[in-house]
């Protein structure tokens, strides 16, 4: 499989059976995973897969520890807010373009302090925003 040009279901797939590499498993593609999840199945069980899938993958990459609690519901709450826009739009790459902003893996700064998100009870739990808020996510 090519990931440059895996589908949604390839995608999906191989990241819940951990066979995504690694490598090829960045910012693009945690929104992309939390993109499928909310649109599928709404912002309750969608973020519960997403939590699920991201501690599954991060274990059998051998990398238990990268989960982080509060950035993943953190970027949640932004790619829920910019599908409630455009709950249609498709494919992911035309999401993306739609809502550039999701490609700036620093857009966490504008709602927390970096000391806040460095935090180990930030990566083990939610931590509500410390700078402003987060759009609203159930």
């Amino acid at each position: 499989m090519n990931p440059e040009k895996a589908s949604d279901e390839e995608f999906l797939s191989a990241v819940e059976c951990a066979q995504w590499p690694g490598e090829h498993f960045g910012h693009r593609e945690h929104v992309r995973l939390a993109w499928l999840y909310l649109r599928r199945h709404g912002p309750a069980e969608g973020y519960e897969r997403i939590r699920g899938t991201i501690q599954k993958y991060a274990t059998a990459l051998g990398a238990p520890g990268k989960y982080h609690e509060t950035v993943t519901r953190a970027w949640s709450a932004h790619v829920y807010r910019a599908l409630k826009e455009t709950p249609e739009l498709e494919p992911f790459s035309a999401f993306q373009e739609a809502h550039a902003g999701l490609r700036d893996s620093k857009l966490l700064s504008h709602h927390y302090r970096k000391e806040t998100l460095e935090a180990e009870g930030a990566r083990r739990e939610w931590v509500a925003p410390d700078v402003s808020p987060l759009p609203a996510f159930p």
